[in-house]
């Protein structure tokens, strides 16, 4: 992994990065706080997503939203070969950039047809990455973005459209306080502290938090700081109490019950779990 995003893994610092594991039979079940493109290079699998199970074959290019748990499976007993670019949206600038914006107001297919040419730049940035080409960093954003102009151009994605004032008012509330907490998960965060960030009563704005996220606001919480420790356990070299203080969670115990409840394993097994993975 890159030292860089082993070093400044925060929101606002994350690097686009890329992972390759050239012969391997399953990438267990997991899931990421960033956004993924996944390459199925070569070979024949199955993939669990979104409660659904497909069937891919190499040329496949998958696009897998913030959380979604996803695993793969060949599914000829043989090994197959992929390549995984993980990324945050903020290589699109801040709230304000037009990319961003657009970004933020549509919903990319989830499988992608790639020309030969854009698959082939896919499988040597991994292949640059691995023996250090300098400038490396740069060649991740231009790549990005010719993926992004390439799904523009070609239509893969629907717009999300909000026809109601009063629903856009409501969201517009819900994702201030998401990102306020998406850059202070690391801090004590109390409910007054985020009501204050909106216009409404405490009974109302739980009410359009839940209708929005399906969460409540400590499930949103909890679940975006096990998301950032995931990061942690996967790029870097900290131990498991200081995850568990830099994420927020002032209590050992209490981090390993929460991150069990969303990953299904302790921390401990997430960490040595996804070492295998890589």
């Amino acid at each position: 992994m890159d030292k860089i995003f082993q070093n400044n893994c925060k929101i606002s610092e994350i690097l686009p990065i890329v992972n390759i594991a050239k012969k391997t039979y399953t990438i267990e079940l997991h899931s990421h706080a960033v956004y993924e493109l996944l390459y199925i290079k070569k070979g024949t699998v199955s993939l669990q997503i979104a409660g659904k199970k497909n069937k891919l074959m190499g040329g496949k290019v998958i696009f897998i939203l913030p959380s979604e748990k996803h695993k793969l499976v060949s599914m000829t007993n043989k090994e197959f070969e992929y390549c995984s670019f993980v990324f945050d949206k903020t290589i699109f600038g801040n709230e304000d950039n037009p990319c961003r914006i657009f970004f933020d107001s549509i919903l990319i297919n989830r499988f992608l047809d790639f020309p030969d040419w854009l698959l082939n730049r896919f499988y040597q940035l991994c292949s640059e990455k691995e023996i250090g080409t300098p400038g490396y960093e740069v060649m991740q954003y231009a790549f990005l973005f010719q993926v992004f102009s390439h799904i523009v151009s070609t239509k893969q994605y629907q717009l999300v459209t909000i026809i109601r004032t009063q629903t856009k008012q409501n969201i517009s509330a819900v994702q201030v306080v998401i990102e306020y907490i998406q850059k202070n998960y690391m801090e004590n965060l109390s409910f007054d502290e985020l009501l204050q960030l909106t216009n409404y009563s405490k009974s109302h704005f739980c009410k359009i938090f839940k209708d929005t996220t399906g969460m409540n606001l400590t499930e949103y919480i909890n679940k975006y700081r096990v998301e950032r420790a995931c990061l942690e356990l996967q790029f870097t070299k900290k131990n498991i109490t200081e995850i568990a203080m830099q994420t927020g969670f002032n209590n050992i115990q209490y981090f390993s019950r929460i991150f069990k409840e969303y990953m299904d394993c302790s921390p401990k097994q997430y960490q040595l779990k996804m070492k295998r993975v890589k």
